[in-house]
């Protein structure tokens, strides 16, 4: 009995050593299957919530563009202003541009009204030019960046540990009050936002990232100790597998 006993032992131990590789590689699979779901490739899950146009982002569908935080900034800023002016006189009209913040979100602001509003023909004076060298302005154009947020909301990863894309999202928020400087007559007086929302390559990612300014990086949402454990949990796994698979391979 004992013998009979023993035989089936070893019987089963070399099964179990023969089809030890072919186990690890369906739990591989099992542990792999919900982060390739996920994962896909970059392009496919890009999207956007604003419109593209001459003055504003270039279509998503440009190959070859890695674009930067602080780009992507200043391009929403200018889809605000490209918005706004539409409702004012046609070109050459004088506008006076009132910078009603002190952040650096407004001076960048500032630049993109320069630059768009300057590139559709109009006049541009600012608020702090000399009056008697000043000639009469047409509109009056004030501004406050009230927000430009980034996160990275979600990041995909192979076996639960290599990251292979990390989503972004971008919002910009600016109060615009367009006063016609004769009549008063009010244009526009309302919070304008644009955001963006696309997927990185994990390969592009330090591209993207910056630490220019404070609104142009942000911690990625995986970043804290739940991110961290979830990766140590699929690292002792697999450490677990191997060792048991080597140390019946070696008996």
């Amino acid at each position: 009995m004992n013998r009979l006993f023993t035989e089936k032992s070893d019987w089963e131990t070399k099964i179990f050593r023969a089809n030890m590789p072919a186990l690890l590689f369906l739990l591989l699979l099992m542990v792999a299957a919900p982060w390739s779901v996920l994962a896909g490739e970059p392009d496919e899950f890009e999207k956007t919530t604003t419109g593209a146009g001459p003055l504003g982002l270039p279509s998503i569908a440009e190959p070859d563009t890695v674009r930067s935080n602080i780009w992507l900034t200043e391009a929403l800023m200018a889809e605000i202003v490209a918005s706004t002016a539409r409702v004012l006189p046609a070109p050459p009209a004088a506008v006076q541009l009132v910078q009603n913040g002190t952040k650096t979100e407004d001076t960048l602001f500032k630049s993109a009204l320069v630059r768009v509003l300057g590139g559709l023909g109009y006049e541009i004076y600012l608020e702090d030019e000399d009056p008697a060298r000043q000639a009469a302005v047409d509109c009056i154009y004030s501004f406050n960046v009230h927000g430009v947020e980034l996160e990275y909301p979600e990041v995909g990863r192979t076996l639960g540990l290599w990251r292979r894309w990390v989503d972004r999202e971008l919002k910009v928020t600016v109060r615009v009050d367009l006063v016609m400087a004769n009549s008063g007559r009010v244009l526009v007086s309302e919070r304008i936002q644009r955001q963006f929302s696309d997927r990185i390559s994990s390969d592009h990612f330090e591209m993207v990232d910056s630490e220019l300014y404070e609104f142009t990086t942000a911690e990625i949402s995986e970043s804290g100790w739940k991110g961290r454990m979830e990766e140590l949990i699929v690292l002792g796994t697999l450490a677990g597998l191997v060792a048991v698979y080597f140390s019946n391979t070696g008996d």
